[in-house]
């Protein structure tokens, strides 16, 4: 009996070690590509407002914007009256930038970011513009000096110049760009930049980046560690000491992701990011740092990545 007993221990601890084993050999907990950049999409933040009396708004990052009376017509022209909806959203990071989809770009010319926001109103459903006759006044904005402390100057989203900046053959490209606004006034205050807000389109408080370096071409190519189809790849470059975020278009007559033709300084550093989906809807990811040099190619290892390593680079960046 007392053998039988001592077997059952022997053999209910044995069943209890493999138990052990087996949970410390769990199944990583890999990221869904599309539940990742869903929460990590620049969320959009809902306000609602009189529009006969004016007033103002505070986003969640300290953002304010503040609408005059009166500040806003309809389709037709007619002033709007009643309470109209009003949605912001707030770029104020690197990080942010990189999932916003609107980079620090100007036809191929490298920018340094102060901040971004998209703000827009609606009516019953239906878009709003600013007042034309409230020039300057009709909608008044705050921006706080998070991300950069230096002055900088108004730009918004437009249709980019035909052929781009550089012209020749270009990578695909998104058909929009940032373009100086140099006709609204702008300030740069100790803690905030402020201007009016010129329509409800993405802004972009910028400066030109300006660097004496020589300016070179890169491409990247993604050296896959699965044998798996991966869809929806982007390329990215965080620079290390400038606020500054661009992508890398894909180039087809190249055949690889590559920069705007000599647009990128040397001995300029940065994280060079491969982010994309594979056929089973997990994150495909890869990072390294690099630093600028003359026509250099980069194969950037990418591999299925947890949710835990994807956070842990954000959170350098």
């Amino acid at each position: 009996m007392k053998a039988s007993l001592l077997s059952a221990a022997i053999l209910a601890t044995a069943i209890v070690s493999v138990t052990a084993c087996k949970k410390d050999k769990s199944t990583p907990n890999y990221a869904k590509a599309d539940d990742f950049m869903a929460s990590h999409a620049i969320k959009e933040q809902s306000f609602s407002g009189n529009a006969a009396a004016g007033f103002t708004i505070t986003g969640k990052d300290g953002t304010k914007v503040t609408f005059s009376p009166n500040a806003f017509v309809d389709g037709n022209g007619n002033v709007v009256s009643g309470n109209v909806t009003v949605t912001l959203k707030e770029v104020l990071s690197k990080k942010d930038v990189l999932f916003s989809g609107v980079m620090t770009e100007s036809n191929g010319q490298l920018l340094e970011s102060g901040g971004e926001i998209l703000v827009k109103a609606q009516k019953d459903g239906a878009d709003l513009r600013i007042n034309p006759a409230l020039q300057n006044d009709g909608a008044r904005v705050e921006i706080p000096k998070a991300m950069n402390k230096k002055d900088m100057g108004l730009f918004v989203q437009d249709k980019r110049q035909q052929g781009g900046a550089t012209g020749g053959n270009q990578p695909q490209q998104s058909p929009y760009t940032w373009n100086p606004a140099p006709y609204y006034p702008f300030g740069n205050g100790p803690n905030s930049y402020s201007f009016s807000l010129p329509s409800f389109t993405w802004v972009n408080c910028d400066r030109f980046y300006s660097d004496p370096n020589p300016k070179t071409t890169i491409t990247a190519l993604p050296a896959f560690q699965d044998n798996n189809q991966v869809t929806d790849l982007q390329v990215m470059l965080v620079f290390k000491n400038i606020t500054t975020v661009i992508t890398l278009p894909y180039d087809f007559t190249v055949q690889k992701f590559q920069s705007y033709q000599n647009s990128l300084p040397i001995g300029l550093q940065a994280d060079l990011i491969i982010i994309g989906k594979d056929s089973d809807g997990y994150i495909q990811f890869g990072t390294q740092p690099i630093t600028i040099s003359a026509n250099m190619h980069i194969d950037a290892p990418i591999h299925k990545a947890t949710q835990a390593e994807v956070d842990a680079f954000l959170a350098t960046i």
